[in-house]
């Protein structure tokens, strides 16, 4: 293999870019993560420069990321979402951020689901956008500082999101549909921060109609919102409406125990609880 020329080794790629002898190494040792010609060509389109990085360099970039939890089989999909990270150095961005997210409480057991999970935090400046981010979520949102750690745990991408326009357009939303204060909205995003990432049109409001269709009124949708959230993510037709029937038919509860005890419904909504078919 090492005596074929890129042309052998990598021809649709060739194609594509005029494939110097001396990136070679980099693509191979790339390969070694699952890598193929077609994801090459596609980091190619998203970001060129990428692939001209000295393959030391990446390599001591991607073991530095291994050496704080990322795991081998994710680096494929790191490259795919960030080719960038290639470039950033170990010592003036990835340690730096590396001991932001542990500032936030963050065990370290947990860095590398978050860097898996949302790896672009690394193209945003730590002084300039993340803790700045953080501080909205504590003086303007309103969550607890101490749990900061475990709401970026939840939801890493609440870190490079637009954090101002997602809060405020689904804390007006709620408020004005059921009613909510600010504080149970806080607790929702606390709970689960990932409904800040939820459509209105599409998340919230079929959800919350279905709620009602069933016989509940706004306080008792709000009180089923703040002690299950993730009701929110869950599918209409797949999840909640042979849930609720299971509830219904199988269990014989009434719609009236329902709205005064949504905690029934927490037992039935939940993921890993769904009827057998």
């Amino acid at each position: 293999m090492t005596g074929k020329s890129s042309e052998d080794r990598y021809p649709k790629l060739s194609e594509e870019m005029d494939l110097d002898e001396k990136w070679l190494p980099l693509l191979d040792y790339l390969s070694t993560f699952g890598l193929k010609e077609s994801h090459f060509i596609q980091i190619y389109e998203r970001h060129m420069p990428s692939l001209q990085i000295n393959v030391c360099s990446a390599r001591e970039r991607l073991e530095y990321l291994q050496s704080i939890g990322v795991k081998h089989r994710d680096i494929k999909r790191i490259l795919l979402r960030q080719p960038q990270i290639l470039e950033y150095t170990v010592e003036s961005n990835l340690k730096s951020h590396t001991a932001f997210l542990i500032g936030l409480g963050i065990p370290n057991s947990r860095i590398g689901q978050i860097i898996a999970a949302a790896p672009s935090l690394f193209s945003y400046s730590v002084e300039n956008s993340l803790k700045p981010t953080v501080r909205y979520l504590v003086e303007e949102v309103g969550i607890d500082e101490k749990n900061i750690g475990k709401v970026v745990q939840l939801s890493p991408q609440i870190l490079v999101q637009r954090i101002d326009v997602s809060w405020n357009t689904r804390y007006l939303f709620l408020s004005r549909e059921l009613g909510a204060s600010r504080d149970s909205v806080v607790k929702m995003v606390t709970k689960h921060p990932q409904l800040l990432h939820y459509s209105i049109d599409d998340g919230f409001i079929p959800r919350i109609n279905f709620l009602r269709s069933i016989g509940m009124h706004n306080g008792d949708i709000l009180k089923v919102l703040t002690s299950l959230t993730q009701v929110l993510s869950l599918s209409l037709e797949d999840n909640l409406k042979p849930k609720y029937k299971y509830l219904i038919n199988e269990l014989r509860n009434e719609v009236q125990s329902l709205t005064k005890y949504p905690h029934a419904l927490k037992l039935v909504f939940r993921p890993e609880n769904s009827p057998s078919p």
